[in-house]
């Protein structure tokens, strides 16, 4: 004899009696007659239903009705807006401009970037994913700042950086080793310790190879976007005996057509590449650029590629290829975000640069990028390297209330940037955050 389970059979009267309210009694007792052969003997049944009565009959086309009435499941749209960003280039009298402000804030010392920064705030915190250029590595521990010609950043850049909106950045660049080994691994330490992810560099073979990755989520939908990238070469200072891998040079098409593949494998929905080449102050792509790009959009893994290195901006195209065969976006530089270049004492161009906007779009066909706009930057180098956005420059009417640039040369900037930028769509209001959260998924 089986033994007496009385919780079972009140569960069942209970289940049955919720069902008869829903459902009619007979569907109900048809979900759960087959439990019942598993009920103890003593628990009554109730009479038997044949097959063919109509009781069954009319529960079963119910029960079809039911089912044909339920649409599948249909994944919702989800899209979101990535933000690329220039140069994060620290010459010293930008540090002194970060050093005043945090003396004018506190007698502490140190550095405070966001007031340089805090011109385009709304501009990178309303994208979803914001990625920056970290052309220069962090002083490592026990080093002063230093500028050009070799690099180290103040480390409270970072600290600035993530509190303006940056998520991420790509770290490798003709200066990634201007600090040895000791830079390129305090700068991803501390990308790391601000929840910034990297890529360009790795503290390992096997971190350096690796793809970051990014999960938006949002209304029920997760978008995952990878990020890759690789510079030309890092002006002629060798990379550790002991650590080739430190940084991704050179530019390896293959190895990132690989990077991308994995990427896909481990779950990425779209693939993004930096590429760090191109000729110093010149608004046209190089042969090299174009070469790199072609290879990239005919390997159909990489959605986008944005492109850094030559201190000016350089224009959007719609490359031939891409991921669906409809085309590869791509900007081939976005020139400098913040810098002590100028047109006077550089060239045309170097006080300006763009920032890249990507809208990226899941949904049941899969994942890509849709268009990409820009918006243009400038820094006023002779008043405390503070940022601007040239559209609201103009909307003000130059920056006079600030005592510094004027109508006439703001405009001056503007138009030369419109015109390396030529018919691709300017983005002339901040982004709006589609409300997704943002995840920056370890490195594994």
């Amino acid at each position: 004899m089986k033994p007496s389970h009385p919780a079972p059979r009140r569960l069942a009267a209970a289940l049955a009696a919720s069902l008869a309210g829903g459902l009619g009694l007979g569907l109900a007792w048809v979900l759960l007659f087959p439990l019942l052969p598993e009920l103890p003997d003593a628990a009554p049944r109730g009479p038997a239903i044949a097959a063919g009565s109509p009781v069954v009959t009319a529960t079963a086309q119910a029960a079809a009705a039911v089912a044909r009435a339920a649409p599948p499941e249909v994944p919702r749209e989800l899209t979101v807006t990535v933000a690329f960003g220039g140069d994060m280039l620290t010459h010293q009298p930008v540090n002194a401009s970060a050093a005043s402000a945090a003396s004018a804030a506190s007698a502490g010392g140190g550095y405070d970037f966001s007031p340089l920064l805090a011109g385009v705030d709304d501009w990178i915190a309303g994208a979803d994913l914001a990625i920056c250029q970290m052309e220069v590595p962090l002083a490592p521990p026990g080093q002063a700042p230093t500028g050009y010609p070799i690099f180290g950043a103040p480390t409270e850049l970072v600290r600035d950086m993530a509190e303006q909106g940056w998520d991420g950045c790509t770290t490798s660049s003709n200066h990634s080793m201007d600090k040895g080994w000791a830079g390129v691994e305090h700068t991803i330490e501390t990308l790391r310790a601000a929840g910034l992810g990297y890529s360009g560099t790795g503290l390992s073979q096997a971190d350096a190879e690796l793809a970051q990755l990014y999960r938006l989520t949002g209304d029920g939908q997760s978008l995952t976007i990878a990020h890759v990238a690789a510079t030309y070469g890092t002006n002629g200072l060798p990379l550790p005996a002991d650590r080739p891998w430190a940084v991704n040079t050179p530019i390896d098409t293959g190895r990132m057509i690989a990077q991308a593949a994995a990427a896909r494998a481990a779950g990425a929905d779209v693939v993004l590449a930096t590429v760090h080449a191109g000729v110093e102050y010149q608004t046209s792509p190089s042969a090299e650029q174009r070469g790199i790009v072609e290879r990239l959009a005919a390997s159909g893994q990489i959605d986008a590629v944005i492109g850094d290195h030559p201190h000016v901006s350089q224009p959007i195209e719609l490359a031939p290829g891409g991921v669906r065969g409809e085309g590869m976006w791509t900007i081939y530089s976005l020139g400098n975000f913040i810098s002590n270049q100028s047109d006077t004492a550089v060239g045309p161009n170097t006080d300006t640069g763009a920032v890249a906007y990507l809208t990226i779009t899941k949904d049941a066909a899969g994942a890509g990028v849709t268009a990409m706009t820009w918006s243009g930057v400038t820094v006023d180098t002779a008043h405390g390297h503070r940022l601007h956005m040239l559209q609201d420059a103009v909307a003000a009417g130059g920056l006079a209330d600030l005592g510094e640039l004027s109508a006439a040369a703001v405009e001056l900037r503007y138009d030369r940037l419109r015109a390396i930028m030529g018919s691709a769509p300017e983005q002339t209001s901040p982004p709006v955050p589609s409300g997704a959260t943002l995840e920056v998924l370890p490195r594994q």
